[in-house]
């Protein structure tokens, strides 16, 4: 009977260190399988448009459903490459993934504002976007354009300075990338938002 308990107990503890490791290790995991099913859609896309090639040539539009991509953006020095989804940047549409940062934004706009979630680990989403560097080259591929551009300023603001979304008047095309900055362990809340701007080159 002894002998049956000590093995009872065996089996719990190692059930619960397993467990233990299972949820340490979760984000990480929940992060490889987002990062596996993003390059799948990225894929798909890509796919999409290679096959609609050649065929009544429009300018590349802003879905109206939400769930269905914009295009994606690449960032090849921070290994940043995520579908971009229809705005607003809303907590549901940033669950799945980056996005336009304003319900009304368009593809024509002097000024491109894109938004993503910071972790404190891991490569999820815009996490790996606080390592880059100005000069950096960042795409952003719509329908069949591949719009180039090259990382020019990086700052940190407050969360409420929406001045950041202006369109600015006979000045070079940019994507305005947003992610949060500060994390604060005290009271759980990203304090900054950093932004960086890209503009466009080709």
């Amino acid at each position: 009977m002894g002998k049956w308990r000590s093995r009872l107990f065996t089996i719990i503890g190692v059930l619960l260190i397993l467990v233990g490791v299972f949820f340490v290790f979760k984000p990480q995991i929940d992060h490889f399988i987002t990062g596996k099913q993003n390059d799948e859609k990225i894929e798909q896309y890509d796919k999409k448009q290679a096959d609609n090639k050649g065929k009544h040539k429009t300018a590349p539009q802003v879905p109206k459903d939400k769930s269905q991509l914009v295009g994606y953006i690449d960032i090849p020095s921070v290994h940043i490459k995520e579908p971009v989804y229809p705005g607003a940047a809303t907590p549901e549409q940033l669950n799945r993934g980056v996005s336009l940062a304003e319900d009304d934004e368009s593809l024509d706009q002097q000024n491109i504002s894109i938004a993503g979630h910071t972790n404190t680990s891991g490569d999820y989403q815009f996490t790996n976007l606080h390592k880059v560097k100005k000069g950096a080259k960042v795409t952003f591929k719509v329908g069949d354009e591949t719009r180039k551009y090259k990382m020019t300023s990086i700052k940190d603001v407050n969360p409420d300075e929406v001045s950041v979304l202006d369109e600015h008047k006979n000045k070079k095309d940019q994507l305005t990338l947003i992610t949060c900055d500060d994390y604060n362990p005290q009271t759980n809340v990203w304090e900054k938002r950093t932004i960086f701007v890209a503009e466009r080159v080709a």
